[in-house]
């Protein structure tokens, strides 16, 4: 690991906590869509439309949202440990409420809680890591850390239509409690307190610290940008799943396998941002996951216009995007996080709900505006896209202005 043994205030012992702390947001980010190749199962299990099962995708990123403007304070103030032990053992119960819910309604209030539980381990853990890594050293172990979430997602799919093929999705969130309870056990015995110097937890304060977020357009869109990225994404895994297996007529396995390899390439692009952010820099890595983006929507666009009916060959608009994320997500939260350098789990806290909110509106969007048709799929990825370069735009404009005042 070259990049922590440049910061000789780490030990042995510490150059292992972002790895510890990279499974464990594996874990809460899995359950987010692990079900999604069950989806037309749940369906007809539930007696009830496409468009209410997406609801279950989008409550739980309503419940984090929820959560997330409390736990950076609370971190920030008490420390980063206990908040995630705690917050484990409250997914594990979430996740068995999910198992066993006998009805929609259940289910959703069990996946709220899911949610809400889950907001505080990548909150906290992007906080852990900001304390004992700073500018460029951060970035690059957050691409690292990007590998493994994502292949976190590109596994969980497929583990998701294999299981739920032989066993049932119920089986799904059981695991997931079960792999949660396990981090919590590991975290008890291995995790040390990161939190140095600790802010007053006090009602004035903390909306002082997101007031002066709110003010700091910068920090803002960079904190769009990954979260637009991200919606984009969402709302083409909770359709694609109604497309692919009911009207492409591909197994659910299959569907896991497909979603799995746009992962892969996801995965494969934040190991190169680890590999080159040192030497390039953040923003030249942020404007070429930007070019990716643009080449995904045009190549997204003309498929649909052709009428494409094949679901492994739309995988080439669908791995690009997935690489233009690997791309974008290091670099554009490492300038976001870094304006708060004092205020490390606020601000991972409030990046956290806003990019929930935008994710949960894509989700619910992709299921809303499904026609059974590419269409409206690649109608929702090409306006989060355009989107994406938008914001882009703003940002450089800005830190344009910025550069040229400053040599005044």
């Amino acid at each position: 690991m070259p990049i922590l043994e440049q910061n000789k205030s780490l030990n042995s012992y510490d150059a292992y906590i972002p790895w510890i702390l990279s499974f464990g947001i594996a874990i809460v980010l899995m359950s987010t869509d692990i079900y999604a190749p069950s989806l037309p199962a749940m369906v007809v299990e539930f007696g009830v439309t496409e468009a209410d099962l997406q609801w279950t995708l989008s409550i739980n990123s309503f419940g984090y949202c929820l959560a997330s403007p409390f736990v950076g304070p609370i971190s920030d103030a008490l420390g980063r440990r206990s908040i995630l032990i705690v917050s484990f053992l409250f997914f594990v119960a979430a996740s068995i409420g999910c198992a066993i819910a006998p009805t929609l309604f259940l289910f959703d209030v069990w996946r709220f809680f899911q949610g809400a539980s889950s907001a505080a381990i990548p909150i906290v853990s992007i906080a852990i890591i900001a304390d004992i890594l700073k500018g460029r050293q951060f970035s690059s172990m957050m691409a690292y850390i990007g590998i493994v979430i994502t292949l976190s997602f590109a596994v969980g799919p497929l583990i998701g239509g294999i299981v739920a093929e032989h066993y049932g999705w119920r089986v799904l969130f059981y695991g997931c409690a079960a792999a949660a309870l396990s981090m919590s056990a590991i975290y008890i015995y291995f995790l040390p307190e990161t939190l140095l110097k600790k802010t007053k937890l006090s009602l004035p304060h903390v909306l002082e610290i997101y007031g002066s977020m709110l003010r700091d357009p910068l920090f803002l869109l960079y904190g769009i940008i990954p979260s637009l990225m991200l919606a984009g994404f969402f709302a083409y895994i909770t359709s694609s799943s109604y497309l692919y297996i009911n009207e492409f007529g591909i197994s659910r396995p299959e569907f896991g396998l497909i979603t799995s390899i746009g992962m892969i390439a996801n995965a494969a692009a934040h190991l190169v941002v680890g590999r080159v952010t040192a030497r390039f820099g953040e923003r030249k890595i942020l404007r070429f996951g930007i070019s990716l983006v643009v080449t995904s929507a045009l190549t997204m666009s003309w498929m649909t216009f052709i009428d494409v009916k094949s679901a492994y060959t739309l995988l080439v608009p669908v791995l690009i995007y997935n690489m233009a994320l690997g791309f974008t997500f290091p670099p554009a939260m490492s300038m976001a996080i870094m304006r708060f350098p004092n205020a490390t789990g606020s601000a991972s806290a409030f990046l956290g709900a806003l990019r929930m909110i935008i994710l949960g509106s894509g989700s619910y969007l992709g299921g809303y505006l499904y026609d059974g048709t590419l269409v409206s799929i690649s109608s929702l990825m090409v306006l989060f896209a355009s989107l994406v370069v938008i914001v882009f735009l703003w940002v450089s404009a800005l830190r344009q202005k910025q550069e040229r005042e400053a040599q005044k």
